[in-house]
């Protein structure tokens, strides 16, 4: 605890207190606060003095600063000792590091503006104590200019639409989980989902001059876009001259709520009983009365009222996922955010002319790249080779279609992405022999190796619907100890292995990305490869 026993002489504080109301008129501007520090008595003046420290959220720091200077006031006490609170502004990101590498300078107590912080917080072998599950609330809105209501988070996603990194702005990681959360409500598949959440990910992570603070996601929907929030920090960029004009909603599906919990991360009775005090103070009608004035709703989520009130009414709250999934999605988000370089292989031996339901499998596997091509930004860097049994000449199963290059970048009158484009629709035409498995995946990892940028995660796609069937190749055996002898630890180039129909060999396809630090996955029909497609992309 924090200036624990403290070596000032014992204190009897009541000759300050007319002074410090004064103060606190001043910074609250109501007279009911006279009645929470001079109306009941409460008791005998403590003596001594109890430093606890409370980091807490920016936008709910100054309330609980103008709490805790009220109950310094009025004497309260624990164990018969006089608490002074420390309260500082700390985000939420600062205070799990601080778990997690320096848990003996950890704060006393903590109010992270969203319960998610507490979850990863547990999750990485930390014991926070709810104290209280919630001291305020704030919704997480969607504002513009005159907004109309959207379906759903997922809507938000498919829109130009500006906001903060989820992993540092409770906002935003709640719009991110609320995208998934939704799903039992709007009927969307995983697919759906996960063709939003690539390409988001992939834009904000391409962006050269991302937005840093919320004044940013408020210029940037002033002046057209969509904008993500908690209904807080609007009120009280309105109050501030900022954002102006700016009108707020929550899609139809609902929303996830910022709730400020709070927590005792030391186990000391007195930490404990400070941090109850607190509690009860802002429960009470004159901790509700300053709460609302800063923008924040109550506990049961109440609308904002009079000049305060943004047109959102009640909502429907869309629950916070289990510390596990909440951990999986922001690791998903992490990774997506980083700019993607990989070079697709895709097969075109004689089998992928079988057909399937009413589609051949390389029609399938064309619609499914083609569409996979559309979740990345133009700074992707995307490359292609088809392969089979000599296809490229001797004893080289493979021919090269399209270098790997920025999508954005011009090629042949058009884009990269253009010529790719064009690249997929010659696969049907070339279909032919057998599958030269081992030595085109070679080749391709040394590649991608030898072209490697360090800024990207760099990867072979690789799809195949067969076995490799090349009697002068490499066998697995030889493949995988190559792969192993070569592989260079700065510079990982993972294989997603995607197989198609029943004949794919899932075993060779595991053992080949097991070796490269990729994942495998298999679409014994081959109807399903888009929806393999997405779950590679959104685990890469």
């Amino acid at each position: 605890m924090a200036g624990r026993h403290s070596e000032r002489a014992p204190s009897r504080r009541r000759p300050v207190l007319l002074a410090v109301v004064a103060t606190l008129l001043v910074a609250v501007g109501g007279a009911t606060l006279v009645g929470a520090i001079a109306g009941d008595d409460p008791g005998p003046a403590c003596e001594g003095s109890e430093t606890v420290s409370l980091a807490a959220a920016t936008e709910i720091a100054p309330v609980l600063r103008t709490a805790s200077n009220a109950l310094e006031a009025a004497e309260a006490s624990a164990q018969g000792a006089c608490l002074d609170y420390e309260v500082a502004a700390t985000g939420p990101e600062q205070v799990t590091r601080t778990l997690s590498s320096e848990p003996e300078v950890a704060p006393d107590l903590w109010v992270p503006d969203f319960s998610a912080w507490v979850a990863r917080a547990t999750g990485s072998g930390a014991s926070p104590a709810q104290l209280s599950a919630s001291l305020a609330t704030s919704p997480v809105v969607v504002v513009g200019r005159n907004v109309d209501r959207p379906a759903s988070w997922q809507e938000v996603g498919r829109s130009t639409v500006t906001y903060l990194d989820p992993l540092t702005s409770s906002a935003s990681t709640a719009a991110l989980l609320s995208a998934f959360g939704e799903v039992t409500r709007t009927g969307a598949s995983k697919a759906e989902v996960g063709a939003m959440i690539v390409p988001l990910a992939q834009r904000y992570g391409g962006q050269p001059d991302r937005p840093e603070t919320v004044e940013d996601v408020a210029e940037a929907a002033a002046e057209g876009e969509l904008g993500v929030m908690s209904e807080q920090q609007l009120v009280r960029l309105q109050a501030d001259g900022v954002g102006e004009g700016l009108s707020a909603t929550v899609p139809e599906s609902g929303t996830m709520v910022l709730d400020y919990p709070l927590v005792a991360l030391s186990k000391d009775d007195v930490v404990r009983e400070a941090g109850r005090r607190l509690a009860g103070y802002l429960a009470g009608p004159e901790g509700v009365e300053l709460l609302a004035r800063q923008g924040f709703r109550d506990t049961t989520r109440s609308p904002l009222e009079g000049d305060l009130a943004t047109g959102v009414e009640q909502v429907d709250v869309i629950p916070l996922p289990d510390a596990e999934t909440l951990a999986e999605t922001l690791r998903r988000w992490a990774v997506l955010t980083v700019p993607s370089r990989s070079l697709a292989v895709v097969d075109v031996s004689g089998s992928m002319d079988f057909v399937d339901g009413d589609e051949s499998r390389i029609d399938l596997a064309v619609a499914a790249a083609d569409r996979a091509l559309g979740l990345f930004p133009d700074n992707a860097q995307i490359g292609m080779w088809a392969f089979s049994v000599g296809l490229g000449g001797g004893n080289q199963d493979y021919r090269a279609l399209a270098p790997v290059r920025e999508l954005g970048s011009a090629a042949g009158g058009g884009t990269h992405r253009d010529r790719l484009r064009r690249a997929f629709a010659k696969l049907p035409g070339i279909t032919d022999g057998g599958t030269g498995l081992h030595d085109t995946t070679l080749a391709a990892l040394r590649t991608v190796q030898d072209g490697y940028d360090a800024r990207a995660v760099n990867s072979v796609i690789l799809l195949t619907d067969g076995q490799n069937d090349d009697p002068g190749s490499l066998s697995l055996e030889q493949l995988l100890r190559t792969v192993e002898r070569e592989e260079d630890p700065a510079r990982p180039v993972p294989v997603i292995a995607i197989g198609m129909g029943p004949d794919a060999d899932a075993r060779a396809l595991r053992r080949i990305a097991g070796a490269t630090g990729g994942r495998s996955y298999v679409a014994r029909d081959p109807a399903d490869i888009s929806q393999v497609f997405i779950d590679a992309m959104l685990n890469r």
